[in-house]
């Protein structure tokens, strides 16, 4: 029997197919239109950190008042040398401005349309407007908790790379492999060196992007469009984390570190679920286990995202310092084991307040 979360989200994809139809056909004279207010439409207010060489342009919706992760993202970027320009898609109030002042260069209001690409993009064509050009742009939103450790490698990393281009997270389809150009970035975290910023492919790129409210079309047009517009104009590039760089470090594990894996695993699959319980009720000493262990770790992450299903690992392993908030039932999962872990004391927790929010999403 289908399960009815999968039901309900096959349907919601349908319904969005639909309605991207009319979309299509509308959106570019809208975008048109919009534009012809930059920017008048927005509301910017300054706050207390400095500009400096390095930019952050941080999306975030939260209509219920700034989160304390939100916050905690804020000051970590400043920290590292950041100047963030938070862009909300919802009302930020005289509170929030105060409280998360010192940790933000410019505050910008937008309306909520377009995702998060919508304002990528008009934090993009501000930093044009005010003819800010920094040595790297980092561009990330709010659905994502970053940084879950503090002392985390990844923007050094990134910063150190020889590419211009880079992804927290590359995504490849089953049997595409990591490559330079390979699938995609995710959207929720890059970051784009000056070289990049200042080529024809991007700013053509984002001066053509066409916004709108539709998922379907924004996944296409944004997530995949932007990755593969500048992959196929042979930009410098790097998905720091992958799925064949997970496998590559698991493969090379014990199997006292590859049953906590499994341990830890979240999966929305029963046959694979299944599987796992029965290596888990075999005994782990033969080396023959090991080699199964590592075969249905490499058979989960074919079909599922490996970060969602193994996050254990894969913090473990590569040290990735974010989580996925959405209530996909897969990432749900995760966030449950994922806590699981950091209460048995295998994983580090967040700070306390990170924590909290971790722990009201699986409620």
């Amino acid at each position: 029997m289908i399960p009815s979360w999968k039901i309900r989200r096959e349907l919601e994809t349908l319904r969005q197919q639909f309605q991207a139809i009319p979309e299509r056909l509308i959106g570019p004279a809208r975008q048109r239109r919009l534009d012809s207010q930059f920017p008048d439409y927005f509301r910017v207010m300054n706050g207390a950190a400095p500009l400096g060489r390095k930019v952050a342009i941080f999306l975030v919706y939260q209509p219920r008042g700034m989160s304390a992760s939100a916050v905690a993202t804020c000051r970590h970027l400043t920290e590292r040398g950041y100047s963030v320009v938070l862009v909300a898609n919802s009302p930020v109030s005289a509170s929030d401005e105060q409280a998360m002042g010192r940790w933000v260069w410019r505050f910008v209001e937008r309306p909520n349309f377009g995702y998060d690409f919508g304002g990528y993009r008009d934090g993009i064509r501000l930093l044009w407007h005010w003819s800010v050009s920094p040595e790297c742009l980092i561009i990330l939103n709010d659905s994502v908790w970053f940084p879950l450790d503090r002392n985390e490698a990844m923007l050094n990393s990134m910063e150190a790379s020889k590419a211009g281009f880079l992804g927290a997270l590359r995504h490849v389809d089953w049997p595409e492999m990591d490559t330079e150009h390979a699938g995609i970035f995710l959207s929720y975290f890059f970051l784009i060196k000056r070289a990049v910023l200042n080529s024809d492919v991007f700013v053509n790129y984002w001066n053509n992007y066409v916004s709108t409210s539709n998922k379907y079309l924004t996944v296409r047009r944004g997530e995949r469009g932007f990755s593969r517009t500048l992959f196929a104009a042979g930009v410098p590039s790097e998905g720091l984390y992958s799925r064949d760089r997970f496998m590559a470090a698991v493969e090379q594990q014990p199997a006292a570190f590859l049953r906590q894996t499994l341990v830890y695993g979240a999966y929305t699959d029963k046959d694979l679920e299944s599987q796992r319980d029965a290596l888990l009720r075999a005994d782990a000493r033969p080396e023959a286990w090991r080699t199964q262990a590592i075969d249905h770790i490499r058979l989960v992450v074919k079909k599922r995202n490996f970060h969602s299903s193994f996050c254990f690992a894969s913090i473990r392993l590569l040290g990735i310092p974010l989580l996925k908030k959405n209530k996909g039932e897969l990432q749900v999962r995760m966030r449950r084991r994922y806590l699981s872990a950091v209460k048995a004391g295998d994983l580090p927790s967040p700070e306390l307040a990170v924590l909290a929010e971790i722990e009201a999403s699986i409620r």
